[in-house]
């Protein structure tokens, strides 16, 4: 198999293309995108190529001449037979459409009731100093979350923080009390005493 000279033409851009990226320093996947874009460029050369070629080969070969007839002595007579004007019928007239109808307007939802809130039983705090369970005040924090996203997160460090300081059954000791009522005073009536 002989390569052409368009071949070689080809194959060098496409090489060529590769060079110039890797001198640049453009990074692999944008060498390996230059490098198939190319290669695509001189597949739709070749293709265009292809089928010039092959309209080319389509084309039918020139009629060959007839042979030259001697002479008749008498010319044959030319009859002109005219084609009558075609009539044309005029194109009837253009009626546009009408516009679709307008669709319904649905109702609007019905908003749904809102829930009751749950019932609370609150207790009494008294001013005396006390020990606070932690597993109740981290259930009554997470079951009375508030829409304030930077109090519940205070809340929850505080929580994780106080674990060190809490008994085996969640016991704070009496001197965390002020620190627990600054910052859990509004859920402090719900906790169980």
């Amino acid at each position: 198999m002989v390569f052409g000279p368009r071949f070689l033409i080809q194959a060098g851009f496409i090489i060529a293309v590769a060079v110039v990226a890797g001198i640049e320093r453009v990074g692999t996947w944008s060498i390996i995108g230059l490098v198939a874009a190319a290669w695509i460029v001189v597949a739709v050369v070749e293709i265009v190529v292809w089928i010039r070629n092959a309209g080319a080969r389509r084309r039918p070969a020139a009629k060959p001449q007839p042979e030259p007839q001697p002479e008749r002595a008498e010319p044959e007579p030319v009859v002109v037979r005219a084609d009558p004007a075609p009539v044309r019928t005029p194109e009837p007239p253009r009626i546009a459409a009408a516009p679709p109808p307008p669709e319904p307007r649905a109702e609007p939802e019905p908003e749904p009731e809102p829930e009751p809130e749950p019932t609370v039983a609150y207790l009494a705090i008294s001013g005396v100093p006390r020990e606070w369970n932690l597993w109740e005040l981290e259930r009554v924090t997470r079951d009375h979350a508030t829409d304030d996203v930077a109090q519940n997160e205070e809340r929850t460090y505080l929580l994780m923080y106080l674990r060190e300081f809490a008994g085996p059954d969640g016991t704070l000791p009496a001197d965390f009390d002020g620190l627990v009522r600054d910052a859990f005073g509004d859920l402090l009536s719900v906790v169980a005493t």
